[in-house]
């Protein structure tokens, strides 16, 4: 099992519920997340926005 510095181990993910999630584009349109890897890799970042 992956591990985080320090020895903690990593939470588990459901990439299956994950890929269900419905999230608005750039484009004002929902798209499934999950097909955004279902040809290729991607790298997902979420920002949360302070202030």
């Amino acid at each position: 099992m992956p591990l985080w510095p320090g020895g903690r181990t990593l939470p588990a993910v459901d990439l299956d519920a994950l890929a269900d999630l419905k999230l608005s584009g750039p484009d004002g349109a929902m798209h499934r997340l999950g097909d955004s890897w279902r040809d290729r890799p991607v790298v997902l970042v979420f920002l949360r926005h302070f202030g």
